[in-house]
């Protein structure tokens, strides 16, 4: 027989991804992909946090596959992607624009409560864009150990003291 620890172990949530947000899995594809496909016109969009977030992923995919650019890639951004004139940008004008850039295509920006239900609501936009509500920032890792990011930003800050000092040096001679 088994004893109490078996039963609570079969109701552990492990490899189960993602949120449900209150829609059977049909629903939530396919608001998924009609946001996706919202985000891709306007660049920018309000919704509840815990969207946004989910939507953040599915933006980022469909634009790495953009950038790819394959016939395989386009038929897979196709089965997200609602409308041929959202296709047309996003092959076009997203993966020119993030052809440089690795992953980190979109950012989700806590706003305020919802009156109605309180519910916490965010931007979610594309990065690197004119009108972007807070410049994106330089990557902060770039891959490397913590031991190697403080030497990093060590030489960066010598480097800005350095280059300080000399703009000084010269207003005064």
């Amino acid at each position: 027989a088994r004893g109490p620890r078996h039963a609570a172990a079969a109701s552990m949530k492990h490899q189960v991804a993602g949120r449900k947000l209150g829609r059977d899995s049909e629903h939530r594809w396919a608001m998924l992909r009609t946001m996706v496909t919202q985000l891709i016109e306007h660049e920018r969009i309000e919704t509840t946090l815990a969207k946004a977030k989910e939507l953040r992923k599915l933006a980022d995919k469909v634009v790495t596959m953009a950038k790819e650019g394959t016939l395989m890639a386009r038929r897979k951004a196709a089965a997200v992607v609602r409308t041929d004139l959202m296709m047309q940008k996003l092959f076009t004008v997203l993966a020119e624009r993030y052809k440089d850039r690795e992953g980190g295509y979109s950012r989700v920006l806590q706003t305020t409560q919802r009156l109605s239900d309180s519910a916490k609501m965010a931007y979610i936009e594309y990065v690197d864009r004119e009108g972007e509500l807070r410049p994106a920032r330089p990557a902060a890792g770039l891959g490397l150990s913590w031991a190697a990011q403080t030497f990093v930003n060590g030489q960066l800050k010598d480097q800005r003291v350095a280059v300080k000092v000399a703009g000084i040096a010269a207003k005064a001679a």
